[in-house]
């Protein structure tokens, strides 16, 4: 939207609608591998028994016809289970939203080059925006302090580049020059 994401998700038939306000979301997208626990504790656990198993295989406390062969059943259980795991593996966009919270965004769903081109369309989105909003000409009515504050802001969201970041504050030092030479009252 023209302030803000909105998005809905559905999770086992809930449904959530979260807004981000521009103001909120940096322009920074990190690679990040999705690795999830309920896949890959079992493909140790069954490596851990695979081991076992094939460790012990000839001990004398096993059954003959079933206990020497164990280490088979669980080789296979765990030769079954890494592809799945890998298959689980998810390549993933993170995005950072304020209070260390993130947006994530599948690389290659629908493809590539759509996600990637989408991500760019909402980064030049949220520049233009917060350039809109909070870039301006340095003015005397607004406080001196409040002024270099949101271009340090804007400077740090990399919505202005430096060398308009330094042209800003020459340009507000010369707006508060003269005040700044008066001393006593008026």
């Amino acid at each position: 939207m023209e302030t803000k994401v909105v998005y809905k998700s559905t999770l086992f038939g809930k449904q959530s609608e979260v807004t981000i306000p521009y103001e909120d979301l940096t322009r920074h997208k990190e690679s990040y591998l999705l690795n999830r626990k309920n896949f890959y504790i079992p493909v140790i656990v069954l490596g851990f028994f695979t081991l076992c198993s094939f460790m012990w295989r000839n001990d004398k406390d096993f059954e003959q016809d079933f206990g020497e062969n164990r280490w088979i059943f669980w080789s296979i259980l765990f030769l079954i289970s890494i592809p799945i795991y890998l298959i689980s593996l998810e390549n993933l966009w993170k995005v950072r939203v304020q209070y260390n919270t993130y947006l994530f965004f599948f690389k290659n769903i629908p493809n590539k080059k759509e996600v990637d081109d989408f991500l760019e369309c909402l980064f030049k989105t949220r520049d233009n925006y917060l350039r809109e909003t909070y870039f301006f000409e340095p003015n005397k009515n607004i406080p001196y302090e409040s002024q270099k504050s949101n271009f340090q802001w804007l400077r740090k969201s990399e919505v202005i580049t430096g060398t308009e970041f330094q042209n800003s504050m020459k340009k507000l030092e010369e707006v508060f020059s003269s005040d700044l030479k008066k001393i006593g009252f008026n």
